[in-house]
C-alpha cells in the first residue's frame, strides 16, 4: 500500500486531573489550501493539516467519575493500527470479544509450566481487557462488566424535568369551532358526515380527523382529567415519554378507593347491580359479594365454599349477573379476575363481561353473585384470552333475598382450556335444571380507563409484574377477611 506524506498529525488529550475533574478537548483545524500530490500518482490530492491554537471545553463529571483515567489520559499519537502490545487497555469490540473467546477455547489463556501468570499476561495471546487469569488458571470476568453503564429507569436522575416542564404545566387550550377548519389539520384531508368527522384534539384543541387522532394518553394534572384522552399524533409524541410518570400519579389505579362502607347505612351495598360502568364499580361489587360469603362461613359453614378449594386456586373470578327465562334463560354480567402469584399475594385485576344462554326445565328471574374458583394456571391463561367460551351444568334455587347456584364448567379460549367451579349466592325467585352455555370477554376499555396505559394486556395484569393498585385495597382486604373467616 503506497504511503502518505506525514501531513496528517492528530491532538491528544490531555490527562485527566482528578483535582478539578474537568477534561479538554484539543480540535484541528484545516488551515492549508493546496492539495499536496499522493506518492502513488493518479492526481489525487489530499489536504494538509497543522495544528491549530487549542480550544478548551470543560465538563464537570459527578464525583463518581473521580477514579475515571487513573490520572491518565487518552493520547491518539501512542496508539498503533497493529495486533502488537497496547499502551492501554484494548477497546471492546467483535474482533476483540471473538480472539477471547478463541483464546479460552484453545486454553492459549492459560499459564503455561514454568510460566508464571504476569509472563503469560505479557504475551499477545488475547487482548480482551476485560478477561483475566487466575493463578490456577482460571478465567474470569473483570467486574467492571457488571457495572450498569446506564441509570435505572426510575431514578431521579433518569427525568429530566426542566425538559418536560412545559408539558407537565400545561392548561387546558380553548377548543378550535368547527367552523374553522374545513379540512383534517394534519393530513389535510376534507371532512365528511360519516367517513371522516371532526374530532377535537384534547391536548392541543385542534381538529383532526379520526384517522390523525387515534392515540389516547393521561394528560396532565392541570387537565383534572384521570381517563386516557384522544389526542392528535403530534401530542402523542410528547406526551408518551410521560406516560409511566402520569400513570403513577394521576391515573384511577393510583387513587385511593372512595366508596368503601358496605353496611345497612349506605344502600349501594344493599344490593350489587349486574352491570358496572367502570373498574371502581367491579372493585366494590367484588367486596360486597366477598363480604357477604364471608358472613355466610361464619354462620352456617356448611353453606360456604370449602376451604381445601379456596387454598388450592390459583385465581378467582367474581361477577354479578342477571338471570331470566322459562325453559330458555337468558344471562347477562360484568365482573373482575384475580390470580394468585407465586408468592402468595393476589394480582391486580382485570375487568370482564359475561352473557349466556341456558335451556332446561327452568323459570323465574334471579340476581346471582358468582364466585368462581380457578384451580390451577391452565384456567388462569383462559382468563387472560380475549374472549373464551364456557359451557357446564348447573342446578339452581332461590326464593326470596337467599338462593344457592352450584355449577361445574369446561373453559376454552385461545389462551389455553381448563375446569372451573363456580358458587353463587342468588337473589330472586327461580327455580331449574339447566344446560348453561356462555361467552366470557375481557374489558380492555375498562382496564384503559382504569389503568391508563394503552399497551397493558391482561397476560400482563394478572400473571405479569404490575403493581397492585392502591384502588383495590378494599378488594384485598375482603380477600383476606373471606380466607380467615374459613379458617377460624
Amino acid at each position: 500500500m503506497a504511503s502518505f506524506e506525514g501531513r496528517v498529525s492528530f491532538s491528544s488529550l490531555p490527562k485527566i486531573e482528578k483535582s478539578n475533574t474537568q477534561f479538554h478537548y484539543a480540535d484541528d483545524d484545516f488551515i492549508d489550501a493546496e492539495w499536496p500530490v499522493h506518492e502513488g500518482g493518479g492526481g489525487m490530492t489530499y489536504p494538509s493539516v497543522s495544528k491549530a491554537e487549542k480550544q478548551d471545553y470543560s465538563y464537570q463529571f459527578p464525583p463518581e467519575f473521580d477514579s475515571f483515567g487513573d490520572d491518565t489520559g487518552y493520547d491518539s499519537s501512542q496508539e498503533h493500527c497493529g495486533s502488537g502490545e497496547m499502551g492501554g487497555p484494548p477497546e471492546v469490540n467483535l474482533k476483540n470479544v471473538l480472539t477471547g473467546m478463541i483464546a479460552i477455547v484453545t486454553g492459549r489463556n492459560k499459564v503455561a509450566p514454568g510460566e508464571t501468570p504476569e509472563q503469560q499476561q505479557q504475551q499477545p495471546t488475547s487482548n480482551v481487557s476485560f478477561l483475566g487469569a487466575e493463578k490456577n488458571g482460571d478465567t474470569y470476568l473483570h467486574s467492571s462488566v457488571y457495572t450498569p453503564s446506564a441509570p435505572p429507569l426510575f431514578e431521579p436522575v433518569a427525568f429530566n424535568y426542566s425538559a418536560y416542564k412545559e408539558i407537565l404545566e400545561a392548561e387546558p387550550p380553548e377548543w378550535l369551532p368547527d367552523s374553522s377548519s374545513i379540512v383534517c389539520m394534519q393530513c389535510t384531508s376534507p371532512f365528511t358526515a360519516l367517513t371522516r368527522g371532526r374530532h377535537h384534539c384534547r391536548f392541543c384543541g385542534g381538529i383532526f380527523c379520526r384517522t390523525c387522532s387515534k392515540g389516547r394518553c393521561l394528560l396532565p394534572v392541570k387537565f383534572r382529567e384521570r381517563n386516557p384522552q384522544r389526542v392528535c399524533d403530534a401530542c402523542y409524541d410528547r406526551l408518551d415519554p410521560l406516560q409511566g410518570i402520569l400513570i403513577n400519579s394521576i391515573s384511577n389505579a393510583a387513587q385511593a378507593a372512595k366508596h368503601d362502607v358496605m353496611d345497612w347505612t349506605c344502600t349501594r351495598g344493599w344490593l350489587n347491580l349486574p352491570v358496572g360502568f367502570s373498574m371502581e364499580q367491579e372493585i366494590y361489587k367484588a367486596t360486597n359479594t366477598l363480604r357477604s360469603y364471608s358472613q355466610v362461613s361464619r354462620l352456617n359453614p356448611e353453606r360456604s365454599i370449602p376451604l381445601a378449594v379456596l387454598k388450592g386456586a390459583k385465581g378467582l373470578a367474581i361477577l354479578t349477573v342477571a338471570k331470566a327465562g322459562a325453559l330458555l334463560s337468558y344471562k347477562l354480567g360484568t365482573g373482575l379476575v384475580v390470580s394468585r402469584r407465586s408468592d402468595g399475594s393476589w394480582s391486580a385485576p382485570s375487568a370482564i363481561c359475561s352473557v349466556g344462554l341456558g335451556w332446561g326445565a327452568q323459570i323465574g328471574g334471579e340476581l346471582m353473585d358468582f364466585i368462581i374458583v380457578l384451580p390451577d394456571i391452565k384456567a388462569v391463561k383462559t382468563f387472560c384470552s380475549r374472549m373464551h367460551f364456557s359451557l357446564g351444568a348447573g342446578c339452581s334455587a332461590a326464593a326470596g333475598p337467599i338462593g344457592r347456584v352450584l355449577e361445574a364448567d369446561m373453559r376454552a379460549g385461545d389462551r389455553g382450556s381448563g375446569m372451573c367451579y363456580t358458587y353463587s349466592c342468588s337473589k330472586g325467585a327461580f327455580v331449574g335444571v339447566s344446560l348453561e352455555g356462555n361467552v366470557v370477554a375481557t374489558r380492555m376499555d375498562t382496564n384503559l380507563q382504569f389503568y391508563g396505559d394503552p399497551y397493558l394486556t391482561t397476560n400482563d395484569i394478572l400473571l405479569g409484574t404490575v403493581e397492585r393498585p392502591k384502588a383495590a385495597e378494599p378488594l384485598y382486604g375482603a380477600l383476606q377477611s373471606l380466607y380467615s373467616s374459613l379458617q377460624s
